[in-house]
């Protein structure tokens, strides 16, 4: 997962301290991701270096100054053009459901297609864990098939409730 969009797309809500980030993930995105200072930092400095972001000094009376991070046009344009890529193969879950988290600013045509999308290949790997099970014979590893499909039917019916809500064909 990239940190970098994590970064762009929770500073869209509000300008935050590096401690507020970590503060966010750990509490609200802690199943999509985590985010130490030793990753978020480095990823700060370079958004701020790149004019993704910009910083600000709060001088606070007797302790360092607060520096607090926002984001910038183009730091906008680049988190909006990344929210409309397909996910990474190797992150595709937690790229959604980070995508989704992050999607309030965009049109929810968007959301629902993302959603559809998600909803279609969930269904496609349930198929081919339904063709891979039937064919083993060793009890563990079936046992393992046995829970990515539980797993792939509870996404499907949550997808669903989605797509309800938002009132997807």
């Amino acid at each position: 997962m990239s940190h970098r969009f994590l970064i762009l797309g929770l500073l869209v809500e509000r300008p935050m301290t590096g401690y507020d980030i970590k503060k966010h993930v750990k509490a609200t995105l802690s199943a999509v991701t985590n985010a130490s200072y030793g990753t978020l930092y480095p990823t700060l400095h370079k958004l701020l270096k790149e004019g993704a972001v910009e910083m600000r000094e709060i001088p606070q009376r007797g302790r360092p100054s607060k520096k607090v991070y926002s984001i910038t046009s183009s730091g906008q344009a680049e988190l909006n053009s990344w929210l409309k890529e397909p996910a990474a193969e190797d992150q595709v879950k937690r790229e959604f459901l980070l995508k989704l988290y992050l999607s309030d600013n965009l049109p929810d045509e968007y959301v629902r297609a993302l959603i559809s999308k998600r909803r279609g290949e969930i269904e496609k790997r349930l198929k081919s864990l339904r063709e891979k099970r039937d064919s083993l014979k060793n009890k563990n590893q079936a046992l393992v098939v046995d829970y990515a499909l539980s797993i792939c039917r509870a996404e499907i019916d949550w997808l669903a409730q989605l797509e309800d809500k938002l009132g997807v064909a």
